[in-house]
């Protein structure tokens, strides 16, 4: 039996195997299995050539007769199953600002006569002849096109055809798009009276006649209304007048119609295209110098996706329409040179719609706004000079509206009673006027423009001014602005030394001036605050104390600067600090110990790459809110601090905490563009540099590396259970690594590498369940490498890296091997216990199912092979059987038979 069926497999596969080659030799015959053309079509392609007499670019050179097979050809695509030419694609590229350049399109393209022969093309789909001169003797589009009926596409825009538009085009029933838009140039003219071909078109999608005369044609309207699949209709500059268009057209088909373009026509009021206003799926509408007069539709708002509105070079007269409220999706709005007027008296909030707004640049608003909200919309790229008319304006708000330009000379004057300006997000260049002092503005943002200059002195009123990202220079000896509270100009040029008037901004609560040119050290405020107070130098009458001044200030940023000195004075005088960052500059000497009793509620002490040297002070332990501490890069020696479990606040995983990055703005009106919110702070974590904005808060981190400390790493550190990073490298530090460092269970970064650590890995490093980045590499480090949960899931490309420099270790993934069986990962409840009986789990289910496989077969083995056992077995179960079929018989006449 087995036999059989083997060998009627056989035969099976040996049949399909011969239909396979069969076949093969069928498509052979045919002529296509080496990528040879049919040989018709390869002469009817050639004969269209021959009608050709110009080829300036010689696009056709590949066309030739010694080519066989024309599938390879320029333009030509061929079915890969059948051979037959099924796309023929000739169109000239040209670009859109062609006219700029002394280049004549004509100059590039095909000319000569559009051949018949492409009638023997039976299988072409695909026709782009577009921005071609195939004119030939009789200049008309030649009607056998009409005759390709198995064309989806047909492209001959711009091909300078002139005379009639042939109604054969009406066979085509598979068409998808037809684009015969004429020269928009007008050097050719087509027309057409009559297009009711157009409905038997039923499959078409796109309809371009663009240019193409149709003064003459009645009842345009439900011909294309009979296309229920079209979704783009063109007919820009046809001749068409209200004459021709119906009165009511509520019942079409046009349920996908998405751009419509019937620009250039003369219609005369703006109820002549009115069935447009029912055509909800509309997306983009064109109905620009269209002699549109009166007023607007009522239902214009019906057009709820409506994105593109061209509706300029009219006549029409009144009020913007309310219905534009409906239209939420809209991004362009093109109203100019009409008579429109409106209503707006105090209030305008078009934010975040990202509307291209073209306005006529010497259109004189009829309004007087107290308030323009124009955010993401595109008002560029000048800037607008309808401003110039808004003198009562308070809130001005475009950042990111495409601004290319100046800041022109009246919006200091003009806007100089304004409350809230903000142009940030732009490309505005100049200074900023001196005449910035005399305004009255509270908020002032200009972020992320091209600003050049110094910072002049700035308005009494002010409290917000975030000019950050920009190419400022410097600063005048005054600043003025008493009232400033938030001050952000970080990423300028600014070089020279911070003035000493800043010190007299008593209410200044965040001071950004990282990633600038500053030099030298900060100003010692209390003496400044001194002569302030006592210009006459009479220390007798006036005396201020030192310790009664402090400053408000909550975050100081001062990095990537060239700032020198030693750790400043004047941070003595900010009890408020929370958030201090001198990274990347040159500041030196040995860490005060007054740095915990002078701020105590520090969070973030960024110190990283400076040239501090010394002891660490043990003082540094009293900041019980410090979450970031990074003191990297710098010279500092001798031992890790002891009492480091006093940092309460990485001793907890409780994430709650201020953001003065988020609350540094007062207001109703929160702006969500302002720099200060976008702040970029980076931050060494996980053998890479990260960059952190305002969620910085939340980053739980120490980093000592590349210093010079020295002895052993402190057994209290695993009490910091909520550090997510830890960077110790690049140091001399010895012993051994904590046995209970499992216990940073929040930890997500660790990394010890060149130091001097030696003894084992401790194997409660498998417990951390968040960690992603371990580095133990250029150690002394020796024994068995810990494996199992977290750690068989890190640097899985190259894991050996995070070891690499531990000779004495062994075990995956190093190359050394380990003497003995390997042993398990630690239980959660006790990272340094091995389990008793020394074998994992899966030792014991392996055990479990070898000892179940043999124990079955043992007995199947005795009953297979051995007799007495067979027939003892099967003798138990026969009389098994037998007792429990009497018991039931007798059960059964007992409770259910017949009673006697």
């Amino acid at each position: 039996m087995a036999a059989t069926s083997f060998l009627l497999l056989t035969i099976v596969l040996a049949t399909a195997s011969t239909t396979t080659s069969s076949s093969s030799v069928a498509i052979n015959a045919s002529g296509t299995s080496n990528g040879g053309c049919i040989p018709a079509e390869r002469v009817a392609l050639l004969s269209f050539k021959a009608g050709l007499t110009g080829d300036p670019d010689n696009r056709l050179i590949s066309w030739q007769q010694g080519a066989h097979d024309c599938c390879r050809w320029s333009g030509v695509t061929c079915s890969r199953r059948t051979g037959h030419v099924i796309k023929l694609d000739l169109h000239q590229d040209i670009p859109e600002v062609y006219y700029l350049s002394d280049d004549d399109p004509e100059n590039h393209s095909l000319r000569g006569q559009l051949s018949p022969s492409l009638l023997a093309l039976r299988r072409l789909k695909y026709l782009d002849l577009s921005q071609n001169y195939l004119l030939g003797d009789a200049k008309a589009m030649p009607g056998f096109l009409g005759s390709l009926q198995s064309l989806t596409y047909l492209n001959l825009s711009n091909t300078d055809f002139h005379g009639l538009v042939p109604p054969q085009l009406g066979n085509l029933s598979n068409l998808v798009q037809l684009d015969i838009q004429g020269d928009i140039m007008g050097a050719g003219y087509q027309y057409s009276k009559d297009i009711s071909w157009l409905a038997r078109l039923r499959s078409l999608e796109h309809l371009n006649m663009g240019s193409i005369d149709l003064p003459e044609v009645v009842d345009w309207v439900h011909t294309v209304g009979a296309l229920p699949n079209l979704a783009v209709l063109i007919l820009f500059q046809c001749g068409l007048t209200n004459s021709n268009v119906p009165t009511s057209f509520l019942h079409h088909n046009l349920t996908v119609l998405e751009v419509v373009d019937l620009a250039g026509n003369q219609f005369s009021s703006p109820d002549t295209p009115n069935w447009l206003w029912n055509v909800t799926s509309l997306r983009s509408l064109r109905l620009v110098e269209c002699g549109l007069s009166g007023t607007f539709a009522n239902n214009l708002g019906n057009l709820t996706l409506l994105e593109n509105f061209a509706f300029g070079l009219n006549n029409v007269d009144g009020m913007i329409p309310g219905a534009l409220k409906k239209m939420c999706n809209l991004r362009s709005l093109d109203l100019s040179m009409n008579n429109i007027s409106t209503d707006m008296k105090e209030y305008i909030d078009l934010s975040e719609n990202y509307l291209e707004v073209i306005i006529d640049s010497h259109w004189v608003p009829p309004f007087n706004l107290e308030s323009a909200w124009l955010s993401y919309c595109n008002l560029g790229p000048k800037f607008p000079k309808w401003l110039q008319w808004q003198k009562s304006i308070r809130e001005l708000i475009i950042p990111n509206t495409g601004l290319v330009d100046r800041v022109p000379d009246w919006f200091w004057t003009t806007f100089s009673e304004a409350t809230w300006l903000d142009i940030s997000l732009n490309q505005l260049s100049g200074d900023l006027s001196f005449n910035l002092e005399f305004m009255s503005m509270t908020t002032l943002l200009m972020q992320s423009n091209l600003l050049t200059g110094l910072i002049p002195k700035l308005p009494s009123t002010i409290k917000v001014l975030d000019i950050s990202r920009n190419f400022l220079n410097g600063f005048v000896a005054d600043l003025g602005a008493q009232n400033l509270q938030v001050a952000a100009l970080f990423s300028n040029a600014i070089s020279g030394t911070i003035p000493t008037s800043i010190c007299r901004l008593r209410k200044l609560r965040i001071l950004d001036l990282s990633n600038n040119l500053l030099s030298k050290g900060l100003p010692d405020c209390g003496q400044e605050e001194l002569k302030h107070q006592n210009p006459s130098g009479n220390n007798s009458s006036k005396f201020i104390s030192l310790s009664s001044f402090s400053l408000n200030i909550t975050v100081l940023l001062l990095s990537n600067n060239s700032f020198s000195s030693g750790f400043p004075l004047l941070l003595q005088q900010c009890p408020s600090l929370s958030f201090l960052d001198l990274t990347q500059n040159r500041f030196t000497g040995e860490l005060p110990g007054w740095i915990s009793e002078a701020m105590p509620g520090l969070v973030m002490l960024r110190l990283r790459s400076n040239n501090f040297y010394g002891h660490i002070p043990v003082e540094i332990m009293g900041l019980h809110n410090v979450r970031i501490l990074d003191l990297s890069n710098n010279n500092f020696s001798g031992a890790i601090p002891q009492y480091i479990e006093n940092l309460k606040a990485l001793s907890s995983t409780e994430t709650t905490i201020d953001n003065p990055f988020e609350e540094a703005y007062e207001g109703e009106y929160r702006s969500a563009h302002i720099g200060m919110v976008n702040v970029s702070i980076t931050v060494v974590m996980k053998g890479q540099e990260l960059e952190y904005g305002g969620n910085i808060v939340y980053l739980m981190s120490i980093d000592l590396s590349c210093n010079n400390l020295t002895g052993e790493i402190p057994e209290k550190l695993s009490s910091l259970v909520g550090l997510v990073s830890l960077n110790l490298s690049s140091n001399l530090l010895s012993g051994n690594i904590p046995y209970n460092i499992g216990k940073l269970q929040s930890v997500e970064s660790l990394d010890f590498s060149r130091n001097k650590l030696g003894g084992e890995i401790p194997r409660s490093l498998s417990n951390l369940t968040y960690l992603s980045n371990l580095n133990l590499s250029y150690n002394n480090l020796s024994g068995r490498i810990p494996t199992g949960h977290q750690l068989d899931t890190l640097n899985t490309d190259n894991p050996a890296s995070m070891y690499i420099g531990n000779p004495g270790l062994c075990g995956h993934p190093v190359p050394m091997q380990c003497p003995g069986p390997p042993r398990d990962p630690p239980t959660n409840g006790d990272p340094t216990r091995l389990p008793e009986d020394g074998l994992s789990q899966i030792d014991c289910l392996l055990g479990s199912i070898i000892g179940f496989v043999v124990g079955t077969w043992m007995v199947f083995f005795g009953l297979l092979f051995i007799k007495k056992w067979r027939y003892a077995y099967f003798g138990l179960l026969d009389n098994l059987y037998d007792r429990l079929y009497v018991i039931s018989v007798v059960t059964w006449q007992k409770w259910f038979g017949p009673r006697v």
